[in-house]
């Protein structure tokens, strides 16, 4: 028998947040979402009318969200780590014993290369090039020189 909310808690299918006989609630849900409802609880459990309650509740809620988000990035980015094949075995030892290390190498390595491509693309369209931006990288690129205009 189907319990209420069955999609919501990613239970299988027929199985909802209480259906007889099962689980009360899927452990995941719990895990994935462990410092937020502990930050509503904290925060509801303080005190005041009940306005003020779920007011400190809510504040808790978000805090606790944003730590379980981050919690959850660096479980992923070690695990990104971890399936690299072709990584140093000093380098992914480092990285995984660090998840902020971690963090800031899968940042670095992921970042697009910036080039100054599009401010001489307008400098040079200042100057009379008539060309797209593409032409403009293309030109430049195959050792045209100055591109014409």
């Amino acid at each position: 028998m189907a319990g209420i909310f069955p999609d919501l808690f990613g239970a299988g299918a027929g199985d909802g947040l209480l259906p007889f006989g099962a689980a009360p609630l899927v452990p995941g849900v719990i895990d994935g979402n462990r410092n937020a409802i502990l930050g509503y609880l904290a925060g509801a459990l303080q005190g005041g009318n009940l306005g003020q309650s779920i007011g400190r509740g809510l504040q808790g809620w978000a805090g606790g969200a944003q730590r379980d988000t981050a919690e959850q990035g660096q479980r992923a980015v070690l695990q990104y780590v971890g399936e690299q094949q072709d990584m140093d075995p000093a380098l992914k030892s480092a990285l995984m014993q660090n998840p902020a290390l971690a963090m800031h190498y899968l940042q670095a390595r992921i970042r697009p290369r910036v080039t100054s491509d599009i401010a001489h693309y307008e400098y040079a369209k200042k100057q009379g090039f008539g060309g797209t931006l593409a032409d403009f990288i293309q030109n430049k690129h195959s050792g045209a020189g100055k591109p014409q205009p």
